[in-house]
C-alpha cells in the first residue's frame, strides 16, 4: 500500500479513476476511515464522485463495520450528488 501512496501523491492531476483506485486500495486493506478521508479530500479537490466511487466507499464502510457512515454516504449519494442507487449500492448496505 505504501508504493501505491507514493505513486498517488506524485500524480500531478488526479481524476475520478485515480481517486477510485486509491480509495479502493484503502478500503480493501481494512482502512475504512482512511478511505472516507480520501473520499472527502477527493471532493474538496474538485473531483466528482461517480456511481463506482459510491460502490467502493459503501463497500469499504461495510467491511470496516462503519454502518452509520455508510448510511450517511448512501443518503448523500442521491441527495447531494444526484446518483440513483443501483443493485450494487444496495448490496453494500
Amino acid at each position: 500500500l505504501e508504493d501505491v501512496w507514493r505513486l498517488f501523491d506524485k500524480m500531478s492531476e488526479k481524476d475520478c479513476v485515480s481517486w477510485n483506485a486509491m480509495i479502493s486500495a484503502c478500503a480493501w486493506h481494512g482502512h475504512g476511515k482512511q478511505a472516507f478521508s480520501l473520499f472527502q479530500l477527493m471532493q474538496l479537490e474538485g473531483a466528482i464522485p461517480d456511481k463506482v466511487t459510491f460502490v467502493i466507499i459503501l463497500s469499504g464502510f461495510s467491511h470496516a463495520g462503519l454502518v452509520d457512515e455508510g448510511c450517511q454516504c448512501f443518503v448523500s449519494m442521491g441527495q447531494g450528488h444526484g446518483i440513483i442507487p443501483t443493485v450494487e449500492h444496495y448490496n453494500c448496505m
